[in-house]
């Protein structure tokens, strides 16, 4: 695991089209393990994940954005209980440890199904935002 700075995670953001500066960093946190053990935890599909877990009320909000613990920023979905972030996919691999995490966007459950029924079936994700630009003017610098 590579922690990035600030500066590093805003470049990466800036080359893939993000207003780097009005984006947020979250902390994502480890959750309870009896949360986790009712997750769902499919293996590197934290889009599917994450939509699973707030349809099934395990998270409150399917939240949008990159992990910032690699050299790489990666693009993730996540989900919030309360004011605090957790990505069950993540740590359903083991050792987990708390990451930085750059913040574009959340849904509620209805917003996410509905979005995602225009999105082919396929829980929205980061090409979804740029199909949608226009509503998401603050953190998108231009269409790609």
């Amino acid at each position: 695991m590579t922690q990035l700075t600030l500066e590093a995670i805003r470049e990466q953001l800036t080359e893939l089209n993000f207003n780097a500066e009005n984006i947020r960093m979250i902390t994502v946190e480890a959750m309870d393990d009896a949360l986790l053990e009712s997750c769902t935890t499919k293996e590197d599909e934290s889009f599917y994940n994450s939509y699973m877990n707030v349809i099934y009320q395990k998270g409150e909000r399917y939240v949008l954005g990159y992990r910032c613990n690699e050299e790489k920023i990666i693009d993730q979905a996540i989900i919030k209980i309360g004011d605090k972030y957790f990505d069950p996919t993540e740590q359903s691999k083991g050792d987990f440890k708390p990451y930085q995490f750059a913040f574009l966007t959340e849904f509620k459950v209805f917003d996410m199904m509905k979005n995602a029924k225009s999105n082919k079936d396929f829980p929205p994700d980061v090409d979804f935002l740029f199909t949608r630009a226009k509503h998401y003017k603050n953190i998108i610098n231009k269409a790609k």
